[in-house]
């Protein structure tokens, strides 16, 4: 298709001349850093039309509407909506595979550095656990960046919602064994997921995540915010709630040998700083392994479990309050031993020991309580 000549003129900064003066309708300050404005529908009828016309760093507005499709984005935009309740893109009925084989809503891959804000991507998708599962609602991968901001991602579950491992994760960030991606993601609602809420995979792959609410699914056992496989990232002032163990999931219970806890943020590598987070009513509020996490002043309360579990490593975790649990910090010891120092950390209101250690296989935890 011919690219029109104002278009191909206005990205160029110049006026097109025929026998009266004509310029093209580009804001001042599109022309001046050589973007361009697209409005789905008003000029492309779905968001990934308006993607694949856009050149990199082009700026596309949605407005109000459900768009019931799958979006991948491999190329420098911002995608702007008109408000998360306004603007939703929706699961459509049939999903196609992206490039690591599962099913998202919106993949962003191939480097892109991509903004989302002020809209919703949103579930539940149409397979089972068994069939096209669901695997996450916003997929980066192949080194790209995202931005999201003032958005929403719910109901990433299937079709019905059910426990399928490793499935229906809001926002997904990097890959396993090979690949990263980053993400900042700020003032969004990250809610109803079937897996967990953001999961940041693999060392070089980071995430700063800032002035969210993350909450789990009501029936089924979730996490919240994971670090994991050498991902680093910084959580800080968010709220995340309601991710528990919960029926059916055989596997899952108190025992740190031999069962699975669910936590609010997980945690492994060096770097993460995990702080002035609100942490309500999860089996495990925060669960971090290894050693140089960052945790402190971290409000946490009615853990199912324990409000902080820190496992084979040497931690210091500063300020904060704990209220409610069975304990308030669990140290653990299984494959090394593992210390940890508390500052001024307040721990109320817990059933059992508000300090208590754990230990396997000939290594020792041990606790220091300073004021």
């Amino acid at each position: 298709m011919a690219i029109p000549l104002f278009r191909t003129a206005a990205r160029l900064g110049l006026c097109v001349v025929t026998a009266i003066a004509v310029c093209p309708l580009v804001p001042a300050s599109a022309a001046a850093d050589g973007s361009h404005g697209l409005v789905v529908p008003r000029d492309y009828p779905t968001i990934q039309a308006a993607v694949d016309a856009a050149d990199p760093g082009d700026r596309i507005t949605v407005r109000p509407g459900v768009y019931r499709e799958q979006v991948v984005i491999g190329k420098d935009v911002s995608i702007t909506g008109s408000g998360d309740r306004k603007t939703t893109i929706q699961a459509p009925q049939t999903l196609t595979s992206g490039d690591d084989g599962s099913n998202s809503i919106v993949e962003i891959h191939n480097g892109a550095s991509v903004s989302l804000s002020r809209l919703a991507v949103s579930g539940p998708g149409p397979g089972t656990c068994a069939d096209g599962a669901l695997g996450s609602g916003i997929r980066v991968l192949g080194g790209a960046r995202l931005n999201l901001g003032h958005a929403a991602v719910t109901h990433i579950t299937d079709t019905p919602a059910a426990p399928c491992f490793r499935s229906a994760t809001a926002v997904l960030v990097g890959n396993l064994p090979t690949g990263t991606g980053s993400a900042t993601i700020h003032d969004t609602k990250i809610t109803g997921y079937q897996g967990a809420g953001v999961v940041v995979l693999n060392e070089g792959s980071t995430a700063t995540i800032e002035h969210n609410t993350v909450t789990g699914h009501p029936t089924l056992s979730t996490d919240g915010i994971e670090f994991v496989a050498g991902a680093v990232g910084r959580v800080t002032r968010n709220t995340i709630s309601d991710n528990e163990c919960r029926e059916p999931d055989p596997d899952c219970g108190p025992d740190f040998f031999s069962e699975f806890q669910h936590a609010g943020i997980v945690a492994d590598a060096p770097g993460t700083v995990l702080q002035h987070n609100r942490i309500v009513g999860n089996q495990v509020g925060i669960y971090v392994a290894g050693v140089g996490i960052d945790i402190a002043d971290n409000d946490i309360q009615r853990s199912s479990y324990v409000g902080i579990a820190l496992q084979d490593g040497s931690f210091t975790v500063r300020k904060g309050r704990i209220k409610g649990g069975v304990h308030g910090v669990a140290v653990i010891a299984s494959v090394v031993d593992t210390n940890a120092v508390l500052e001024g950390v307040k721990i109320t209101q817990t059933s059992g020991a508000p300090v208590q250690t754990f230990e396997c296989c000939g290594f020792t935890a041990t606790a220091t309580v300073k004021p």
